[in-house]
C-alpha cells in the first residue's frame, strides 16, 4: 500500500516542482538511466518510469525536472553541452514518443523524429561521444538506428547481438559502438553493420564512455574494467555493490565520480573512478 501511495504522489500534477526524499523515489519507481546533473559532482540526472529527476546527492532528494510524468526508456545526455539530451520511451498517455530533445535539462521537450516505422520506443540510446550530431538508438526489433543530424533522421545499419542490455559509443570514433549483453561484450567499428567480440562467455551489465574518455564495462566474472583503444582490459575492482552495476554513468564535473544501480537497485555512487562504491542513500 505504501508503495502504491507514493506511485500516486508521483503521477500528482503538483509535485511537477516539489522535491521528495531520494529514498521514496527510489522506492516509487524504475531507473531506466543515469546523466550528470547540473550541480556540481553532488548532482545526477535520473531517467525514470515516472519522468526525468534532478538527485542531489548532499541532502538526498529528487526534485522532478518539467512537468513530464513519462517512461524515459532510452536516455542519454551529451557530454559538454551542459542541459542537453535526448530520450525515447514512453509517453504517460501510453503509445511511444520517437526521440524528443531537452535543451534545458528536462525542463521542457521538443519532438525530434519518429525514427525508422516509428515512433520507435528506443530501450538502448546514445549519443556519441566523438560527435553529439551521431546518435544510435536499437528498438525491440534489435535493428540498428544511427543518425547523422541529430536526430532528426535515421538510416538503419545493422542489427544488435542478441540479449541486449547496454550500449556505448567509443569516444573518439563516431562509427563505433559497444554492445553489452548476457553473453558478453560486443564491438562494431562501422555503427552497428558488423560485430566482433571483445569479452565472451560471461553476462555484461553495463557499459559506458565516460567524461575522461575512458571505456568501462562491468562483467559478471572480473567486476569493473576499463578497455583501451587497442582492446587491453585492466580491472578495476571485483568487489561490487550486490555483485554487479547497472546503467553505469560519468558526471561532466568529475570524471572519476561514477553512479550506477546496484544488482539490488541501489543507487550507488564511485569517487575514484569505481575502485571503491557506496550507497548514495546510507554512505556505506
Amino acid at each position: 500500500m505504501l508503495r502504491l501511495g507514493l506511485i500516486a504522489l508521483l503521477a500528482t500534477p503538483a509535485m511537477a516542482q516539489d522535491s521528495l526524499p531520494l529514498s521514496e523515489l527510489m522506492s516509487a519507481t524504475h531507473v531506466h538511466g543515469i546523466g550528470p546533473g547540473s550541480g556540481g559532482a553532488d548532482s545526477l540526472t535520473l531517467a525514470t518510469h515516472n519522468g526525468l529527476w534532478a538527485v542531489d546527492l548532499s541532502s538526498s532528494t529528487a526534485t522532478r525536472l518539467g512537468g513530464s510524468q513519462d517512461d524515459f526508456m532510452g536516455y542519454s545526455a551529451v557530454l559538454g553541452s551542459p542541459g542537453t539530451a535526448f530520450a525515447s520511451g514512453h509517453p504517460a498517455t501510453g503509445g511511444n514518443m520517437g526521440v524528443i530533445r531537452t535543451d534545458n535539462a528536462g525542463q521542457s521537450w521538443t519532438h525530434v523524429s519518429n525514427g525508422l516505422d516509428g515512433p520507435v520506443d528506443f530501450h538502448s540510446m546514445e549519443v556519441s561521444r566523438a560527435d553529439p550530431a551521431v546518435i544510435y538508438g536499437i528498438d525491440h526489433d534489435r535493428r540498428v538506428q544511427r543518425s547523422a543530424d541529430g536526430g532528426v533522421t535515421w538510416e538503419a545499419t545493422g542489427e544488435a547481438p542478441e540479449k541486449l542490455i547496454d550500449i556505448a559509443t567509443a569516444p573518439r570514433d563516431a562509427a563505433m559502438l559497444y554492445a553489452a549483453t548476457e553473453t558478453g561484450l560486443f564491438l562494431s567499428p562501422d555503427g552497428g553493420a558488423t560485430w566482433q567480440p571483445v569479452i565472451e562467455g560471461v553476462p555484461v551489465y553495463t557499459v559506458d564512455a565516460g567524461a575522461d574518455s575512458v571505456v568501462r564495462a562491468v562483467d559478471l566474472s572480473r567486476g569493473l574494467v576499463t578497455l583501451s583503444e587497442g582492446g587491453e582490459i585492466t580491472s578495476v575492482s571485483s568487489d561490487l555493490p550486490d555483485g554487479y552495476l547497472l546503467f553505469l554513468a560519468t558526471t561532466s564535473v568529475d570524471p572519476l565520480r561514477l553512479a550506477a544501480l546496484s544488482a539490488k537497485g541501489r543507487l550507488v555512487v564511485s569517487q575514484d573512478g569505481g575502485a571503491s562504491w557506496i550507497d548514495a542513500l546510507t554512505g556505506d
